[in-house]
């Protein structure tokens, strides 16, 4: 009955809280735009630089560097400052970086412009996932969580196909010009629109309220520790905080495989050229973002408001990862559109799993200011396996000839990630900051 109430409640006051739902999946759209086209152009990058497999994924790891030292800055920047100004001025530093890649005529104006792509994508998802902190109901935070990292499959999808459009009709610096272009111009949009529940014009006074009042459990508002702002190495001491970001990083981990070494796959192992791989791509990517963003909206119905704060959503995370399983059978299929298929669903289920286990550390903080640096620490966690998989799949490559252990090693990271997340992810993490 309860539920009900709450649905009708949700109804009433309407649904304009979504127009930053679909602005931050925009946001992550673009930055994954700019992230394959790297990838979809890296042939042509291998080519023109004389790069073997495994420097090819050094480089590609550059972004990652400045990714990952920026991220604790950025989060303790986002419960400062928020994101108001925090997120144009890192959109708008990528794009920058992006047109500088299209411009790079040498190793050391890639790496540059790598590491400028990195340092603007940065605070991406810690700000981002802040956002969703201010805006979203409890009970709608994995839809909307589910919005944000949809957009890290409608980028690829996109993206895939405009870049191998681009490439093939102009040149691959021209597609780099381009998305850097529109970066900006996205940038300064967010900055006319974008401000806080509190401040936001063009919400209905009652829709403010209905989300100032349900974005916390009251039970938590109600305990005196979650007013209290917890330090790094507080954070740090906890079970819970290790679990979910070695967790993400093990899901992260085949993302980032996917991501960097998808097209170049295709092409290498599977035989697909140009322009169809960058279709299968986008294709597999476009399945992968409508199945995550159903399965959000699923998984926001299957826990009770009253089990959220004590991380009544681990079960889902576990069940995520572990789904993501059949990862470990793809070198073995040899039939395209069963490959597809089988690609669609690993990161169907690996995308679900980051978004809960997003959505979970969100339950795991409500209502307390640390909530920049928990999202920080959990994308450190993700990144750091993230700059590891281009690294370590590019020498597997060039040492073993195929992407046989690559995809074997991915999938057993997702059972410890699985296994990780069910046994210690749960109770707020600032009652256990108390302990």
């Amino acid at each position: 009955m309860t539920e009900q109430l709450a649905s009708a409640t949700r109804t009433a006051v309407g649904g304009r809280r979504y127009i930053i739902g679909i602005g931050l999946m925009l946001l992550v759209t673009l930055g994954y735009m700019d992230r394959i086209n790297w990838s979809i152009a890296g042939s042509h990058i291998i080519e023109e630089f004389g790069l073997t497999t495994g420097q090819y994924g050094i480089l590609t790891s550059v972004f990652s560097w400045a990714y990952l030292a920026l991220m604790i800055p950025v989060g303790l920047m986002a419960d400062r400052w928020g994101a108001r100004l925090l997120l144009p001025i890192s959109i708008i530093v990528w794009s920058i970086g992006a047109g500088m890649t299209g411009a790079a005529t040498g190793l050391t104006a890639l790496v540059i412009a790598r590491l400028l792509l990195g340092a603007g994508e940065a605070p991406m998802y810690p700000v981002g996932n802040s956002v969703i902190s201010e805006w979203a109901p409890r009970q709608e935070r994995a839809r909307f969580t589910g919005l944000l990292n949809a957009g890290a499959l409608f980028g690829p999808a996109i993206g895939a196909v405009v870049a191998a459009y681009l490439i093939a009709s102009l040149s691959w610096h021209a597609s780099f010009f381009i998305l850097g272009g529109v970066g900006i111009v996205f940038g300064l949009i967010w900055l006319l629109v974008y401000n806080t529940p509190e401040k936001t014009k063009w919400l209905k006074p009652a829709e403010r309220e209905f989300i100032l009042r349900e974005r916390v459990d009251p039970q938590v508002a109600a305990q005196g520790y979650s007013s209290k702002p917890l330090t790094l190495p507080v954070l740090l001491r906890t079970r819970t905080m290790w679990s979910l970001l070695i967790a993400h990083g093990c899901a992260a981990y085949t993302n980032y495989l996917f991501l960097s070494f998808m097209p170049l796959y295709l092409e290498k192992e599977r035989g697909l050229e140009g322009l169809g791989s960058g279709w299968v791509t986008g294709i597999t990517y476009a399945v992968a973002a409508v199945g995550s963003i159903i399965l959000a909206y699923i998984a926001d119905r299957l826990v009770p408001a009253d089990k959220l704060h004590s991380g009544g959503r681990r079960k889902l995370v576990t069940t995520a990862m572990v789904a993501a399983l059949p990862l470990l059978v793809l070198p073995f299929v040899d039939n395209v559109v069963a490959i597809v298929i089988l690609i669609a669903w690993v990161l169907i289920m690996i995308t679900s799993a980051m978004t809960l286990n997003f959505a979970l550390a969100g339950d795991l903080i409500q209502g307390n200011p640390s909530k920049g640096r928990v999202f920080a620490l959990v994308q450190v966690g993700g990144n750091t396996f993230g700059l590891l998989a281009p690294i370590v799949t590019g020498f597997l490559v060039d040492g073993t000839g195929s992407y046989t252990i690559p995809f074997i090693l991915a999938g057993l990271l997702l059972a410890v990630g699985a296994t990780l997340t069910a046994k210690f992810s749960r109770g707020s993490l600032a009652s256990k900051a108390q302990d």
